[in-house]
Formats: structure tokens, C-alpha cells, sequence
């Protein structure tokens, strides 16, 4: 195995162990894996509604996000994507591709076959539950994505939206303490929270008048953490980023792994 392998795809590795544990061999496994490299420039697609592709897409740098629109035009955005995530894990059961998914900055993608992930996936039980937790802890945030845009009010959407962009990326290694890269634009965000960039630029400015947090260009710091989480009633436990499932015997009566 090369040294190319373990650092092209080692952003899977680390955000499948946010969840579940990852043996050494199935971290072997997964490395191995085939797959092609692609540069995406900011702005572009990376897969499109209605689309059956044949790669399961791996973002190892950048930011990307999924959206949906309406047939007159509106559109909006229904999950953020940070480094070692699965774009399209649906791919491995479901023949459709039913949203866009766009690169919000230039970003290095892995395009896996599909047939390869899904045979590793069916031929090692360990990884399968692992894909499993993904696909489960996307739509835990999923639904609190729903409750933000349905029940709370303008700055609580764009609080609890901070809040758990800034989770994500310190429990992922990419941001330390509570200073943090914004990857998305204010236009970006009220497509998320269902709010107008103008509407956003207030709670904002709103935000940084009563020195609840700094922002400087793309670059947020946060000076009152613990009352930008009361405003946006945020808890993060529906991100699942504490320990991973331990103690789970994935082996057959025979005491070997499943193959």
C-alpha cells in the first residue's frame, strides 16, 4: 500500500471513527480502496439531481453543500459537508440521485466506485455499520435542521447555525477552540435557515454589536459561546461526535470476522 492511499483517503478514516470504531484492518481495507482524484473550483457541481452516478464522492478538502429547488427558481440548502464525508452514500442502495450537491469552496474530492465501497461494505460487517452511522447521524442533523427553519425564530436559526458548523469542525481537527473558518457567504446561509442575505446581515451585525462574537472576512471568533448557544438553544448531542460505539462483537460464532 502506498503513502499515497493513507493520505488521500485518512479524512474518511477519521470521520468514520467520530462515530464507530474502525479496526486496523478495516482501516487497511478502506485504503485500499480504488479511486480517482478530482479538483472541483468553487461554485461547481459535484453531482446533480436525477443522476445515477457510478463514484460514491469522498470531499478530502473543502466544503461542499446539498440543495434543493423549487420550480420557480428558490433554492435550499439541506446539509453542510466537511472534509472525509460521504457526499452520496445513498448510492450504495439506491439507484437515484434525487438533490445537487455544490462545491461552496474549491475542494479535492475521491471518487470511489461505487461496486468496489459496496462490496467492502457487504463483505465487512464492521464497515457496513460504520456507513450505517454516517447515514444515521446525517439525518439526526437533518432533522434538526427541519425544527430550526420550521420552529425558531431568525437569530436563533443563524446562532444554532454557527454553533454547530463550529462543533463540527473542532471535533473534526480542523478548527481549534472557538475561532473558526465560515466557509459560506450570508446569501449561503439564509438558503439554509430560510432567511434573506439582508435578514442574515442583521442578526450578524446584531451578533457582533452586542459582542456576542467576532467576524473579520471569512474568519468568526466567538467572545460569548455559552450565550450564542442559549440564544439558538443549541445542544449538541444530536451530532453524535462524543465516543464511538465500543464493545460491539462483529464476529461470527466461530470467532472470526464476517467476510
Amino acid at each position: 500500500m502506498s503513502n499515497l492511499y493513507s493520505v488521500a483517503l485518512a479524512p474518511m478514516i477519521a470521520k468514520l471513527r467520530l462515530h464507530t470504531e474502525v479496526s486496523d484492518d478495516d482501516r487497511d481495507a478502506i485504503l485500499a480502496l480504488p479511486y480517482i482524484l478530482r479538483t472541483i473550483d468553487k461554485r461547481r457541481s459535484l453531482m446533480r439531481n436525477d443522476n445515477s452516478p457510478e463514484y460514491c464522492a469522498i470531499i478530502l478538502k473543502g466544503f461542499a453543500f446539498s440543495h434543493k429547488g423549487t420550480r420557480d427558481g428558490l433554492r435550499q440548502i439541506v446539509s453542510f459537508h466537511t472534509p472525509g464525508q460521504m457526499l452520496n452514500i445513498q448510492q450504495l442502495f439506491l439507484k437515484s440521485f434525487d438533490h445537487d450537491i455544490q462545491a461552496m469552496t474549491k475542494c479535492e474530492v475521491a471518487m470511489i466506485p461505487t461496486a468496489a465501497l459496496r462490496h467492502l461494505a457487504l463483505s465487512r460487517v464492521s464497515i457496513t455499520m460504520a456507513l450505517v452511522a454516517q447515514a444515521m447521524v446525517e439525518s439526526s442533523i437533518y432533522r434538526q435542521w427541519m425544527l430550526n427553519v420550521g420552529r425558531r425564530d431568525a437569530r436563533a436559526r443563524v446562532a444554532h447555525l454557527l454553533c454547530e458548523f463550529a462543533v463540527r469542525l473542532g471535533d473534526e481537527g480542523i478548527a481549534l477552540g472557538h475561532a473558526y473558518y465560515i466557509p459560506m457567504t450570508q446569501q449561503q446561509i439564509g438558503d439554509a435557515v430560510g432567511l434573506t442575505s439582508i435578514h442574515v446581515n442583521r442578526v450578524l451585525r446584531a451578533f457582533i454589536r452586542e459582542g456576542v462574537l467576532f467576524k473579520k472576512g471569512s474568519e468568526v471568533r466567538f467572545l460569548q459561546w455559552e450565550k450564542l448557544q442559549d440564544v439558538a438553544g443549541f445542544n449538541s448531542r444530536y451530532l453524535h461526535v462524543g465516543d464511538p460505539v465500543k464493545g460491539v462483537d462483529y464476529s461470527d460464532d466461530a470467532g472470526h470476522q464476517r467476510q
